[in-house]
């Protein structure tokens, strides 16, 4: 909220600072689903080496996973709404107050 008045008292406006918030969500979203599809793809390799011996199905010989695209582009989305909903919601709040009353609620 500091950040949110800072802004509309140097004269940007509830948009701009609505703008600025959302733009910066959505490269944290972006950043967070690229690191993440990383980290999951390397620890499922890891795992897909994992040697898996059962007497029920001869023919596995390690745990499958499933590399299926769509599960990776889901996860990607997740991140991208969580972050553009985790920088809008508090903007579109901030947007609507003054910043001279937002500084003295601090």
């Amino acid at each position: 909220m500091n950040d949110i008045a800072i802004l509309k008292a140097t004269g940007f406006t509830g948009g701009d600072v609505m703008t600025i918030f959302i733009m910066q969500a959505l490269v944290i979203g972006l950043i967070g689903g690229a690191l993440g599809i990383a980290i999951g793809y390397g620890v499922s390799l890891i795992i897909d080496s994992v040697p898996f011996v059962t007497e029920a199905l001869p023919t596995v010989t390690t745990y499958p996973i499933n590399y299926d695209p769509f599960y990776y582009v889901t996860a990607v989305i997740f991140a991208l709404v969580s972050t553009f909903l985790a920088g809008y919601l508090p903007a579109r709040k901030a947007q609507k107050l003054d910043p001279v009353d937002i500084i003295r609620e601090q």
